[in-house]
């Protein structure tokens, strides 16, 4: 008898052993299961990034081979009808020409140039450079082709906040979203005038572009202020606000579009006031 109770005693110890090691290679199933669950939607998550990406730049490799083509045809045409002229050109013609050929090689060296930066931008463990500068001194420096451009096409460019006023920014970035926005303001406007402002408050800097052009219409809007590029894109610009939206991700700042088709545009981005304490996090 008392054997018998020793017996039992130990079987019952055994199953009650046994009972925890279930218990605990449950546990561990049930994590493993979870891991290999979160390890496959992650590996999902990858594909899914990577057809976009891959369709992304696809896309934007056609549009980029579209916008190189055409005006470099343009700049054929114009270098022909220089070389090809028999009789001297007057002066008209050849400041005519001489501008549009300078205006196309420099619109397709910016192009080229902003692309190159901006795919630089794009790598990991890029750190960015902060400084504190006077914003109307910059543009008229680093932007002073536009404002030529913009008198050539008998456009008024208004600078609306003072000399004094400043901006934080990484201005290597900060320079290819003006160069971009200032383009598109200066080709989108026949008449009337580009202005450039800047304000700060207690939280944030804005800067904000405005043109008297042809405005953008409201489905366009909700496109550009996300650098949305779908297979329905044909246009350059948008390839334009792509980089804008990506730069000003990269500096944790964002782009608001407000216009209306036919009654121009007014651009603002907006810019964390501490943005280098930001990207030190």
């Amino acid at each position: 008898m008392a054997g018998f109770v020793v017996f039992a005693i130990m079987a019952a110890i055994l199953l009650l052993q046994l009972s925890k090691q279930k218990k605990n290679l449950e546990k561990v199933v049930a994590q493993k299961t979870e891991e290999l669950r979160f390890s496959l939607l992650q590996l999902e998550a990858t594909e899914v990034e990577l057809t976009n990406n891959l369709a992304f730049r696809e896309r934007m490799i056609g549009i980029v081979m579209h916008d190189l083509k055409s005006p470099l045809n343009f700049v054929h045409k114009i270098a022909a009808s220089m070389y090809e002229s028999k009789k001297a050109l007057s002066e008209e013609d050849l400041h005519r020409l001489s501008f549009e050929l300078y205006h196309t090689t420099f619109d397709i060296t910016n192009f080229v140039t902003n692309l190159l930066q901006w795919l630089n931008s794009t790598k990991k463990n890029v750190k960015l450079s902060f400084t504190d500068e006077r914003l109307n001194e910059f543009i008229r420096t680093n932007c002073a082709v536009y404002i030529k451009i913009a008198a050539e096409k008998q456009l008024e460019f208004e600078f609306q906040s003072p000399d004094s006023q400043s901006i934080t920014a990484d201005f290597s970035l900060l320079s290819i979203v003006l160069r971009n926005l200032l383009d598109n303001a200066i080709k989108n406007t026949r008449q009337g005038k580009i202005s450039i402002s800047a304000k700060i408050d207690d939280r944030l800097q804005y800067i904000i572009i405005s043109d008297t052009g042809t405005g953008i219409s409201a489905d366009k809007i909700i496109e550009l202020e996300n650098g949305v590029i779908t297979k329905k894109t044909t246009e350059s610009t948008q390839i334009g606000y792509r980089i804008v939206y990506d730069l000003m991700q990269k500096m944790k700042g964002s782009i608001h579009i407000k216009s209306s088709e036919g009654n121009g545009t007014s651009i603002t981005l907006q810019l964390p006031l501490h943005a280098h304490l930001l990207e030190s996090e």
